[in-house]
């Protein structure tokens, strides 16, 4: 990866003219490197939230002394546990208050930090990110170090998401069919 990104530096140092693959390339770079920063930056605000008040949650008291409480983190998980029986209304409803009151103060205590802001952040650069890698597999190169900039794009994304749907399927298939065309327009 590091003579790629030598490579492929130097070809848009070089070239005007440089293939299109190579400049989205060096966009994908930066824009994949701020979006896993933004990522680090969320994680680190949601543990500093997480040590200070918890995560919203309540413990659902049981009959059963060998399970004594279940945590729930949503209403629907109250509900499943205890079930919509008249005899447990009054419990769920106090523990769906707590709950509430939980989150209430999660979501206040996460704008304070800014942990919102951060995961708001991170979600537009993942979405770009996205669009890029979209792009890049459907770019058809138009030089070698534009067939190497694609295959550098899916290398780093597959390193970090290696279940990711359709990579580096597409991309692999993107070049097979770039290297094809390039090799038929020497030939």
């Amino acid at each position: 990866m590091t003579a790629a990104a030598r490579l492929l530096t130097s070809t848009v140092r070089e070239s005007q003219d440089a293939d299109p693959l190579i400049l989205l390339w060096q966009e994908w770079r930066e824009t994949f490197a701020s979006s896993q920063q933004l990522c680090r930056e969320a994680q680190r605000l949601e543990r500093e939230l997480v040590e200070k008040i918890g995560f919203p949650r309540v413990e659902i008291p049981l009959s059963d002394p060998e399970h004594p409480s279940i945590v729930a983190a949503d209403a629907r998980q109250i509900d499943r546990v205890l079930g919509k029986t008249p005899v447990t209304r009054s419990l769920r409803r106090r523990l769906k208050r707590e709950l509430a009151t939980a989150q209430t103060r999660w979501d206040a205590e996460a704008a304070a930090v800014g942990l919102i802001g951060a995961v708001e952040r991170e979600a537009a650069v993942d979405r770009r990110v996205d669009e890029l890698l979209k792009a890049a597999s459907r770019s058809s190169a138009r030089s070698i170090p534009g067939v190497i900039a694609k295959l550098a794009i899916a290398t780093e994304w597959s390193e970090l998401e290696p279940d990711a749907d359709g990579y580096p399927w597409d991309f692999i298939r993107g070049v097979l069919a770039d290297l094809t065309a390039l090799t038929a327009k020497e030939a």
